[in-house]
């Protein structure tokens, strides 16, 4: 199938993400309505073990992941599964992302 792109530049630096793909064994997926989902800051998980804070919308989630969109400094969109402990809604005045086309 498709291979999402997984290397993003945020505040001049480069990243990969980890491309976390959860088992969905049995769960069901829902998704955030289209034009309503939620401003959301993240914990995303990079190639090298670590995380890198970023600030998206939620599209998609299981009782277990939530699936975070956001887009780089060059505008490019991504996507990434991140453990819904992970994730969480900004207070007001917070969150600093990039709107997303639909």
């Amino acid at each position: 199938m498709f291979e999402p792109r997984r290397i993003f530049e945020m505040n001049g630096t480069v990243y990969e993400h980890a491309d976390r793909r959860p088992e969905f064994t049995g769960q069901t997926i829902r998704r955030f309505t289209y034009g309503e989902e939620p401003q959301v800051i993240a914990l995303v998980p990079l190639v090298k073990g670590d995380t890198l804070e970023i600030h998206g919308y939620a599209t998609h989630w299981t009782k277990d992941d939530v699936d975070v969109a956001w887009t780089d400094d060059g505008g490019s969109q991504y996507t990434c599964w991140v453990a819904a402990k992970d994730v969480r809604r900004p207070v007001a005045g917070e969150w600093h992302g990039r709107y997303l086309p639909h």
